[in-house]
């Protein structure tokens, strides 16, 4: 074998094999180099290993056999010395009991477009990171704890078709999607996983190329494209990415070599019956390397801005277990990954999806955590949305799940995600799992998303959402558009950027979203009107906020509500739409426990927010 391809040195195998490698990339798969090809891959227990390739638009294949690195029997290597770009490939294994297996390659950095599946050599990339997107990338979540965060998430495919209703190309996304999201004043796009996958209709959960973009949208470049472009308009960029779980499709990672080489060897805990997925073993050295080098490919080739993380019930929780007994294989990795990931990518944001309460998932890891920045805030969701759905004349006997949140808002950092996952399947959209009229529904969506704005915590909000989107999301060729030319769905996306312009500005609702002190009720209680009050503030006194919710259908003229200081209280933001800004008197009268009160109309189904007049400040004599 030609010296010049074996990169796995002796201490680079040990790395590997333990588990602590983060750039598995660089040596497995495809590479080009010199007008050659050379063809890296782990897998133990097999007796003979190829390479079979083709060239663009020819049936012909050309195989390879594959020789056993001379240090390690479990690596299996070629060099072929032609320069192969754009060639598909597969591996062909035979295994002891005579088997024939083909494979795709676990590293490939490209994949054929469904349905076919093979890997593709890729070219080396032309894209250019520009230094004013590097330092960007740098800023981007520089602080990010104190700042505002307004998550649009969102599955590139089902968002916007183009004129001949074909999926939307990475660069005609950056040309439609960013205006918009500028527009709309979200500070962060989520993509669904992009990973590539095989099937549309699973949104790309179901990951079989855990270093391919999918090529659904175009090319690396492409990609890089957008990304790049989000950076220009100071919009961060997560990646939705799967470290627990993976598709179960026999071209890739399942029974790889015949047995269980990536999945879990414990057959009960094997399968996810809930997805038909297969759990990642992270308890092998090979399998927590290829995931960690996952993760860091990502963010050294793409400049990603964060992850959000999916179904970390596989790893925080022994999986098909009733009882939820931890995982202690699956959160030892788990704090590995964060903690990698923060040394050498400081800048990025690590967001969990932990729907069972798991403790300290946003904790640091030198404190027992598990190292993430946010968690999504379920109880929080599913208790709105509960509450929400209830007939107004029902909601004070379950007024407690308006309020409850509050109980454990600061034991972790939360996002407050109203995600795709709440208007699928049959979950309806948020506009209609509200009860009432037409007309009443765009109101509580509106009372919605502004208590969703003013409760701590950062935000995501599904794709169509912010302009009260009709029906549930189904893998159909677009969001419903046209709707948009109706007044009340132009209204919803109207009220949506004047919501998140002021969320911008106003630094009661981001500044101290993690600390106890940015967050106090005025009236917690109040289930026979259905109305709940309380502030919300900045580290600077001026910056307090009142936020006072009416969650009934009905209108309370001359509503009294405590306040903490003798001064002007100026009306700043209403969900309203008749209802204008307005000054009111604070009067030298306690209520709700606090030494002052001022009166108001509170219309049914409306949040305002007061803040104290900075002109003209009252002196209590």
């Amino acid at each position: 074998m030609n010296k010049s391809i074996i990169q796995l040195t002796q201490d680079k195998l040990e790395v590997f094999h333990a588990g602590q490698m983060k750039d598995a990339y660089r040596y497995f798969g495809a590479h080009t180099s010199a007008g050659q090809t050379s063809f890296t891959l782990w897998v133990p227990e097999v007796i003979k290993v190829s390479v079979a390739y083709t060239e663009p638009e020819s049936l012909t294949e050309e195989i390879f056999q594959m020789e056993q690195h001379p240090l390690d029997a479990t690596i299996w290597q070629v060099q072929v010395p032609r320069k192969l770009t754009g060639y598909a490939y597969e591996y062909i294994l035979e295994t002891p009991d005579g088997e024939i297996l083909r494979k795709a390659d676990p590293y490939a950095q490209a994949s054929e477009k469904r349905p076919e599946t093979k890997s593709i050599v890729v070219e080396a990339s032309k894209h250019t990171w520009s230094k004013a997107v590097l330092q960007q990338k740098i800023l981007q979540n520089k602080n990010h704890f104190e700042k505002p965060m307004a998550i649009y998430e969102l599955h590139i495919g089902t968002w916007k078709r183009n004129a001949q209703g074909d999926f939307l190309n990475y660069r005609e996304l950056a040309a439609e999607l960013i205006p918009y999201v500028l527009e709309m004043g979200f500070t962060h796009i989520e993509i669904l996983p992009i990973t590539e996958h095989p099937l549309d209709e699973s949104w790309g959960y179901q990951t079989t190329g855990y270093f391919a973009p999918t090529s659904r949208y175009g090319t690396s470049d492409d990609l890089k494209y957008f990304i790049a472009q989000c950076a220009e308009n100071k919009i961060g960029l997560i990646l939705d990415w799967i470290p627990g779980h993976f598709c179960v499709d026999e071209h890739a990672l399942a029974r790889f070599n015949g047995n269980y080489l990536y999945e879990s060897e414990i057959e009960d805990r094997r399968m996810n019956p809930d997805w038909g997925t297969l759990n990642f073993d992270v308890t092998k050295g090979e399998v927590a390397s290829f995931l960690l080098s996952s993760s860091h490919y990502w963010l050294e080739e793409f400049k990603f801005d964060g992850f959000r993380m999916d179904a970390l019930i596989c790893l925080l929780f022994v999986p098909n277990v009733e009882e939820r007994q931890p995982n202690q294989q699956g959160t030892a990795f788990l704090q590995k990954l964060t903690n990698n990931l923060k040394e050498f990518h400081p800048e990025v944001i690590l967001i969990a999806e932990d729907a069972w309460n798991y403790p300290k998932v946003t904790h640091d890891v030198a404190k027992g955590g598990i190292g993430f920045h946010y968690k999504w805030n379920f109880g929080w969701m599913r208790d709105t949305l509960d509450y929400m759905e209830v007939q107004p004349s029902k909601r004070s006997e379950v007024h407690g799940k308006m309020n409850f949140s509050l109980m454990y808002q600061y034991e972790e950092r939360y996002l407050l995600a109203l995600s795709h996952d709440e208007v699928v399947n049959g979950e309806a959209s948020l506009l209609n799992k509200l009860p009432g009229t037409l007309d009443e529904r765009f109101l509580q969506l509106r009372l919605l998303l502004g208590f969703w704005v003013a409760h701590p915590g950062k935000k995501l909000l599904f794709m169509g959402q912010e302009f009260g989107h009709f029906e549930e999301w189904e893998f159909k060729p677009e969001l419903d558009w046209a709707s948009l030319e109706t007044e009340n769905h132009k209204k919803m996306a109207d009220f949506t950027k004047k919501l998140l312009a002021f969320y911008k500005t106003e630094m009661a609702f981001f500044e101290l979203d993690d600390h106890p002190d940015g967050f106090s009720w005025i009236d917690a209680d109040n289930h026979r009107q259905s109305v709940a009050a309380f502030i919300r503030r900045g580290r600077m006194e001026q910056d307090e906020c009142i936020v006072v919710c009416n969650f009934s259908d009905r209108n309370y003229e001359n509503f009294q509500l405590g306040v903490p200081k003798y001064a002007d209280y100026e009306k700043i933001f209403t969900t309203s739409d008749s209802d204008q800004k307005l000054i009111v008197d604070a009067v030298d009268e306690p209520s709700d426990d606090l030494p002052y009160s001022i009166r108001m109309n509170l219309p049914a189904f409306t949040m305002s927010i007061w803040k104290q007049k900075r002109m003209g400040v009252k002196h209590n004599e």
